[in-house]
């Protein structure tokens, strides 16, 4: 096989992955949901239990995702799982939410930036997390088990179990435990 083979063929796989994925996202209903999880689950990397995802939800590398049981991605999430995404059980994501794990490098002054490549740093998100509409979480960052991120907060650092976080970026303003 030669190499451009293997790049037309990862393309062509890709841009199918891709059509799947946006096509889904605009069936409404329950209807809309059943066949999105019957068709993602063999899509997405790993995932353990029934996951929801609502419409015109956007999943790039979904192979890199790996969703628990009891999950829910409400409408208009867009989420870069090329570093790899792990979401744990009874997690709550507002609508409009953005989970990123990849970033452009931008080191070398002698080249553009769109030809730099990436950084791909993992995010993790620990079960019985609810994320708040429009909260944008950056690559390598965790959010630790039974946390709260209010709307429109931006996760740029870890967030400790237990944490209620708002902002941009996102800090610790109560913990829900004490």
């Amino acid at each position: 096989m030669h190499k451009s083979d293997f790049k037309i063929g990862r393309a062509l796989k890709w841009e199918s992955i891709r059509w799947i994925v946006i096509c889904l996202g605009f069936i409404p209903g329950a209807t809309g949901i059943l066949i999105r999880y019957l068709i993602l689950r063999w899509l997405i990397g790993n995932s353990k239990g029934f996951f929801t995802i609502l419409e015109r939800v956007t999943i790039l590398y979904p192979d890199k995702l790996k969703v628990g049981h009891h999950t829910t991605f409400n409408t208009g999430c867009w989420i870069n799982a090329a570093g790899g995404v792990t979401i744990g059980d009874n997690v709550l994501i507002g609508p409009n939410c953005i989970i990123h794990s990849a970033n452009h490098k931008i080191d070398r002054l002698d080249i553009p930036i769109r030809q730099q490549g990436y950084d791909y740093l993992p995010v993790v998100i620990a079960s019985d997390v609810w994320i708040g509409a429009n909260t944008t979480i950056l690559p390598g960052t965790s959010i630790g088990l039974s946390a709260v991120i209010g709307a429109g907060s931006v996760v740029t650092k870890d967030i400790p179990p237990f944490a209620v976080a708002v902002g941009n970026p996102a800090r610790v303003i109560r913990l829900r435990n004490s």
